[in-house]
């Protein structure tokens, strides 16, 4: 069954979702990195399907201006080879896609 969740401020309809956790969502954008970056750490987004799968956002290196968003789609809870692996800058439109991408849409 799908079911409507709105991340970065773009509705999606997903199927299969056990559970979620958006910290990213709540960033603003519009502010510089320093401005966030007691905001950016290791566990920003989690996105559980029933098959197990986990599509995972974190910022590397946690708190530290010149790190960058990575966005991991595991599976089968094997964290040492996510299945897909992208890396986006300070750029939200960016890091919507490659969520995006992530999620095969």
């Amino acid at each position: 069954m799908k079911s409507s969740h709105h991340i970065l401020d773009k509705e999606y309809h997903l199927e299969n979702v056990d559970s979620i956790y958006d910290e990213i969502s709540s960033m603003d954008f519009n502010k510089t990195i320093s401005e966030q970056v007691n905001r950016l750490d290791e566990d920003l987004f989690q996105l559980m399907f029933s098959d197990g799968t986990v599509v995972d956002i974190g910022w590397f290196p946690s708190f530290e201006e010149g790190g960058q968003f990575v966005i991991q789609v595991i599976s089968d809870g094997d964290w040492d080879n996510p299945t897909v692996k992208y890396f986006s800058e300070w750029d939200k439109i960016e890091l919507i896609k490659k969520l995006d991408a992530a999620l095969g849409d």
